[in-house]
């Protein structure tokens, strides 16, 4: 599991004040035997002593280095106060954008940074360094943006989505920052045109989604999502003094988002085994991780319309012994 890097934003400033300026050293390649970290580390803090040129060259020469340090719990600060200079940033873009593959490891960390710069506090972020760390999400997750293309989102939503999305490898902290990004973003509540009086959403904005929920998912990823999706939920406004922000209109998405999963239960996964198991996972998923918290809704009492899907439910419970909560 990648740490949390909050604190190491938040205590950008006691860093910048410690960090002391040595002379430049040009490290030897990271793949030698006499490989020094400490020389590496030396080089992050001096990094405005570099051409931009020399600075491209030390990113590429030790690209895997950086990433593999960049949440270390002992050097990651120095890498993150990095991260926040345009300058730095930059040179990383150049190094990237000639990349032709990323391994998992490395779309993992660089969303996850992007993902937690993203979502600081306003006064905390500087809008030149938060188009770079989009910039940055949009190389990583390149092959994603075409498919996301046929929704018509502004780039910017459509890049967080992404970053959120594969931010981590476990899908759980994925599925709540993809559901949140959804649910509090106002242009998403302005494209799904939700009726601003009654707050129901039609069926078209249901399909769209629906249709965007599956492109964000593959199908064999839903044995996961659901159980995730289903304990998702929103807190209460009137019990919980810090839910200020889950306004009508938040609750007008989200449940659009519970709309737009029975549909893709009842019609858009075509393979009634598939079907099937993702139920069986549901069912388990939610036996397992619960802890007495109840789902958005319940498989037990839907309308008689999710034919197919009920099908499936009362299958499992008179041949299978399964109840699907």
């Amino acid at each position: 599991m990648i740490p949390s890097v909050d604190k190491f934003w938040k205590e950008k400033a006691a860093y910048d004040e410690a960090r002391a300026r040595e002379p430049l050293v040009i490290p030897a390649p990271q793949a030698s035997p006499m490989f020094n970290y400490s020389i590496l580390f030396k080089n992050i803090e001096n990094k405005d002593d570099m051409s931009e040129s020399e600075l491209r060259y030390f990113i590429q020469r030790n690209f895997q280095s950086i990433m593999n340090n960049l949440f270390s719990n002992d050097v990651g600060a120095k890498y993150l106060n990095a991260f926040q200079d345009p300058r730095f940033l930059d040179a990383f873009i150049d190094v990237i954008q000639q990349m032709q593959f990323f391994d998992s490891d490395v779309i993992v960390r660089i969303n996850l940074l992007a993902y937690h710069y993203l979502t600081l506090p306003m006064n905390m972020r500087k809008p030149e360094v938060s188009t770079r760390m989009m910039k940055m999400g949009s190389i990583v997750n390149r092959s994603k943006i075409i498919g996301m293309k046929k929704f018509n989102l502004p780039e910017n939503i459509e890049n967080v989505l992404l970053i959120a999305r594969y931010s981590d490898f476990d899908l759980n902290i994925c599925v709540k920052r993809v559901d949140a990004i959804i649910d509090i973003n106002p242009e998403i509540f302005q494209i799904l045109d939700i009726d601003e009086s009654s707050f129901e959403c039609s069926e078209q904005s249901i399909d769209y989604l629906a249709r965007l929920l599956m492109e964000l998912y593959r199908i064999e990823d839903w044995n996961f999502v659901l159980p995730y999706f289903m304990l998702d939920t929103l807190p209460d406004p009137d019990i919980d003094p810090n839910a200020g922000w889950v306004t009508p209109e938040v609750e007008a998405v989200d449940s659009a988002m519970s709309l737009a999963v029975l549909k893709i239960l009842d019609e858009m996964i075509d393979d009634s085994t598939k079907l099937k198991n993702i139920l069986l996972s549901y069912a388990e998923g939610y036996r397992i991780m619960n802890n007495k918290r109840k789902p958005r809704f319940s498989f037990q009492s839907l309308s008689e319309e999710y034919q197919r899907l009920n099908n499936v439910i009362n299958y499992l419970e008179s041949e299978e012994n399964i109840y699907v909560p």
